[in-house]
């Protein structure tokens, strides 16, 4: 019940009824109405579409994914310049070449800015993307049974 789950999380109740009718809309979601015999107010009762929210998840996995791997291929085939201050732009030859390698933020000297960690940390965050997106392409296969003869 929304009430509950207001309370469970600490959050206001018509926070939580916009959530739900939400996830409600995009079919991870569903409820059943029903009234309170002596108050007549109307009663939600919230329930989980397992198919559809493990489809959704898949789906905008599978999305931030394929970001992941266009980061990396980026960053493989690209050499960065940096002024080595957090938040200033990192620039492709091209760019630091039209800018005199020169910060365009703060004028500092333009170097070579080494990738390796990024590039590891893509690498790594794309195999266990892909890991748990194996898994639950596997969870969402329906079970075989064979029928007795």
């Amino acid at each position: 019940v929304d009430e509950e789950i207001s309370r469970r999380l600490k959050l206001d109740v018509r926070e939580v009824r916009k959530i739900l009718h939400k996830l409600g809309g995009i079919g991870i979601l569903h409820y059943e109405l029903t009234r309170d015999k002596e108050t007549e107010h109307r009663i939600f009762k919230w329930y989980v579409q397992q198919e559809q929210a493990i489809g959704f998840i898949i789906s905008n996995m599978n999305k931030i994914l394929d970001r992941l791997k266009q980061k990396l291929e980026t960053e493989e085939s690209n050499q960065f310049y940096w002024c080595g201050t957090l938040g200033h732009p990192r620039l492709l030859f091209d760019q630091a070449m039209e800018k005199l390698f020169r910060c365009p933020v703060c004028g500092k000297p333009l170097e070579p800015h080494e990738n390796e960690e990024l590039i590891e940390a893509l690498r790594w965050k794309i195999e266990e993307i892909e890991k748990a997106l194996k898994e639950m392409t596997e969870i969402k296969k329906p079970e075989i049974t064979e029928k007795a003869k």
